[in-house]
């Protein structure tokens, strides 16, 4: 079972850490070991490194695309995908500043919907694998 976390990264500091996203995961990472209580802290001044995800249009986005989905659950912010087909478990839960998707798969179907945001640079801190979720990148992945 894999662990991702999602992050929505500034534009200014997602320009420069672009062609390096070794040094942005290794601050993320940092983060991530001192407890989420320091996401709090950087997002204080105006060149923090992470902004605010937009939770409702995130929860109303999944609810409209997977509502008829045989294999499709939501409870509040906690949407999960159970399907017996794919072979595919994933749980996502939204956060104000980060969204945390629990897997078994290497690409699990939330990140189609996820794809369409900008800046989403995504961390599995145990495995140490991070990369940044783009549309070009992920679109010849789901063809």
């Amino acid at each position: 079972m894999r662990r991702f976390y999602i992050f929505k990264i500034n534009p200014s500091m997602a320009l420069l850490w672009k062609k390096n996203p070794y040094e942005l995961f290794h601050t993320l990472e940092v983060i991530y070991y001192h407890g989420f209580e320091g996401v709090n802290i950087s997002l204080a001044g105006e060149n923090s490194i992470i902004r605010p995800i937009c939770l409702k249009d995130i929860d109303v986005s999944l609810f409209k695309d997977y509502k008829n989905n045989y294999f499709y659950m939501k409870y509040k912010n906690v949407h999960s995908m159970h399907d017996v087909y794919r072979k595919e478990d994933t749980i996502l839960s939204l956060h104000k500043n980060y969204i945390r998707l629990d897997t078994n798969v290497i690409k699990p179907c939330f990140f189609k919907n996820l794809v369409n945001l900008s800046y989403l640079f995504v961390c599995d801190f145990e495995e140490k694998d991070y990369f940044w979720l783009d549309a070009g990148l992920m679109q010849s992945v789901f063809i």
